[in-house]
């Protein structure tokens, strides 16, 4: 069994989120900073060294309203629940050779070192496509919960909106978010 994930910043065309890339949130310009207790205008993703690898493909960006709104790419308040797959931001794909159905899925941020922690100097909302209200997704504690797929298939989607907002001053490079899924 060779199992893969594939993570994407959906938009004009998908970007895939590598191994040393990092997903990067900005006050509409990639590289500015985001005000304390403001969220996210735009969602990109980060080189490692440093350069906007999404910057030609127009990424999709979710922005923390309200426990249930959002705005879709700059636009007016709308329901969560309103979310397209084609336009949630995170595209996660989990694959095998064979068929395989995976369960227990959960989703969540955490300070970069024990997955218990909540994200160091921000706050993180997550929500799957299709759900009515965010979760404020702070260590495995309080994960997202995504929805089983139980079908036997060599490949399965997840579609997930994504926001931040700072809640001190200065980079947050240490954050990490992390799926854990039960596979068979």
């Amino acid at each position: 069994m060779a199992l893969t994930q594939e993570w994407k910043l959906q938009g004009t065309t998908a970007t895939t989120i590598d191994a040393t890339d990092s997903i990067a949130f900005s006050n509409g310009t990639f590289g500015q900073p985001i005000q304390v207790g403001s969220y996210n205008d735009k969602t990109h993703v980060r080189t490692s060294g440093g350069t906007d690898k999404s910057a030609s493909n127009s990424p999709h960006n979710t922005k923390y309203l309200t426990s249930t709104t959002m705005s879709l790419n700059g636009g007016a308040s709308a329901n969560l629940s309103t979310l397209t797959t084609a336009n949630s931001p995170l595209k996660i794909t989990i694959s095998e050779s064979t068929n395989i159905t995976v369960t227990n899925v959960k989703m969540y941020a955490y300070d970069g070192t024990t997955t218990t922690n909540a994200p160091s100097g921000m706050n993180v909302y997550l929500a799957e496509q299709g759900d009515s209200s965010w979760t404020q997704a702070h260590g495995s504690g309080n994960a997202l919960e995504l929805d089983d797929q139980t079908t036997p298939a060599t490949s399965h989607d997840f579609y997930v909106a994504i926001s931040a907002s700072p809640t001190s001053i200065g980079v947050k490079s240490a954050n990490k978010i992390r799926i854990e899924f039960t596979y068979q």
